[in-house]
């Protein structure tokens, strides 16, 4: 089974990064959560521009962090956004909503085992 997040990545970045990786998961729990809302909002107001914007951003950072899925399912509204597509997207924002809380409960785990 595929964890949230690349387990063996996070412990490379914790050799070579020591404590200062808590600081950089931490971060990413912290900007998220706005990732996610500014996607919704973009969603709502029919802005595919703020749509591509703030998924290629959730794709970046969530990559970064060793995330396994969340990139390509934010990479899906990123396309979506570029594509000029802000409607059907239902789906889509379920999947990746989902898929980031898990993200951020395994992250938030792994911190306290730090």
């Amino acid at each position: 089974m595929t964890t949230a997040v690349d387990l063996d990545n996070l412990n490379m970045l914790r050799d070579v990064i020591g404590d200062d990786l808590k600081e950089i998961l931490q971060s990413f729990i912290d900007i998220a959560p706005d990732a996610m809302g500014n996607i919704k909002k973009a969603i709502a107001l029919d802005n595919a521009t703020d749509l591509r914007l703030h998924a290629h951003t959730l794709k970046g950072s969530s990559a970064n962090i060793g995330a396994t899925r969340l990139p390509q399912l934010a990479l899906a509204l990123e396309n979506a956004g570029k594509a000029g597509q802000t409607k059907g997207l239902e789906s889509e924002l379920a999947a990746v909503e989902a898929e980031n809380q898990v993200v951020l409960k395994f992250l938030k785990h792994y911190i306290e085992q730090f």
